[in-house]
């Protein structure tokens, strides 16, 4: 009696097994298609991206082994994710998933502690622009050393260590329109007194103001 029970029991995992393999099969086929949507916008246009799949014993998550695997560069094979990414690449494939599963789960709030890593230039503003459309219909926190990123912000805080009675705590403050300014200078060129660095950092606050009623 109890080899036939093992037996039923045996083939119940076994379905319930293949019907949660075919549904992942499926919710991966959508991922990667959406996935590489996202990337296109983050520059990433030219990457494959797509999810291996091996069978091993069933447990009780499955019985799938679940790999990322893709290319981010044209001519170059699909390896795993985990092996191959840059960090800035890293950065960015996170940030398309953030945006994809918070269109499917409801997030109302977003946190990202320094998504930026390994990102500059252009590709930084592009991923700041990604985050703020995010923050039209949830609310975004976000910890970045990068002017382009912070500029864009609907608010910003600024994060210091302070030392009091040989004992080290945090402070967090909400900054002004000037604390804005003399933070973005800051991080731009190292200083917030210079007249050309906190020029450019107005500059670069209206500029995203201007983006953000255009766009958002």
């Amino acid at each position: 009696e109890l080899k036939a029970a093992l037996k039923e029991r045996k083939r119940a995992l076994d379905e319930a097994c293949a019907a949660l393999t075919d549904a992942r099969r499926e919710a991966a086929a959508e991922l990667c298609r959406r996935l590489v949507e996202q990337l296109a916008d983050l520059g990433m246009g030219r990457t494959r991206f797509d999810v291996r799949f091996t069978t091993r014993a069933p447990q009780a998550d499955g019985a799938d082994e679940v790999e990322f695997i893709l290319s981010p560069n044209h001519g170059e094979p699909m390896k795993p994710l985990s092996a191959i990414a840059s960090g800035g690449e890293i950065s960015r494939i996170m940030l398309a998933m953030k945006a994809i599963s918070a269109e499917n789960e409801g997030v109302d709030t977003m946190i990202f502690d320094e998504i930026d890593t390994g990102v500059s230039g252009r590709m930084a503003q592009t991923v700041g622009e990604k985050m703020c459309a995010l923050g039209r219909s949830r609310q975004v926190i976000c910890v970045t050393h990068l002017a382009q990123i912070a500029a864009l912000g609907d608010s910003q805080y600024l994060v210091e260590k302070t030392v009091k009675d040989g004992h080290t705590g945090s402070s967090v403050r909400r900054l002004d329109e000037e604390g804005r300014v003399g933070e973005l200078a800051r991080l731009v060129g190292g200083a917030d007194d210079s007249a050309s660095g906190r020029e450019h950092a107005r500059s670069m606050l209206a500029a995203a103001e201007t983006l953000k009623k255009k766009r958002f």
